[in-house]
């Protein structure tokens, strides 16, 4: 029988080792949202990856009391600047009393980090090859959400046209989507 892990943060210590760095957002209301950072593949196929633990603390509004949630971002060249921001998503239901799920825009209070125009999360399924879920010591099942920053244009175009549009339209554009310091580009909806 496998031994299960108790927290998102120590399966992924088994699995990647300790990460480069670490970030802790504790909240008024109790939770301890913590943002681990490690860097995967080599060359052009290197992304730092920024996880949550903590998050699967928080029910899911609506959902199974055993269902639960963490998030991640992967990004090129890294930016740990935006350890707060994933961290906000992260108790985003607890506040808001709405779940997010795979096809939502989260918009931020404000600018991702100081001095970006990026205001917002366009949440999404993992790509394939990325963990999707898994299952907690005590039974809780943690599913696993991408997230991915975007521009207030970028987050509307999305409101209007979905998500699958926006990537379309970020694909014929030539946008580097994983770079959070590229620059926001003019959208148009193909038909």
């Amino acid at each position: 029988m496998t031994d299960l892990p108790s927290s998102p943060a120590e399966f992924f210590i088994r699995k990647w080792g300790e990460p480069l760095r670490e970030a802790s957002f504790q909240t008024r209301d109790g939770y301890d949202i913590r943002i681990l950072k490690w860097v995967e593949g080599e060359g052009e196929d290197e992304l730092t990856f920024y996880r949550t633990s903590g998050v699967c603390d928080v029910p899911v509004p609506g959902a199974d009391g055993k269902h639960r949630q963490e998030f991640f971002l992967s990004c090129d060249p890294e930016c740990d600047d935006i350890a707060e921001s994933i961290a906000q998503v992260g108790i985003y239901a607890a506040r808001s009393g709405k779940a997010l799920a795979a096809q939502n825009i989260y918009r931020a209070p404000g600018p991702l980090w100081p001095g970006t125009e990026l205001a917002g999360f366009v949440v999404t399924d993992p790509f394939e090859g990325e963990m999707t879920s898994m299952v907690l010591a005590d039974g809780r099942h943690v599913e696993f959400l991408m997230l991915v920053p975007a521009f207030p244009a970028e987050l509307d175009f999305a409101a209007r046209h979905g998500i699958g549009a926006l990537v379309d339209a970020q694909e014929g554009a030539g946008v580097d989507f994983w770079n959070p310091y590229r620059k926001p580009v003019s959208l148009t909806a193909s038909r």
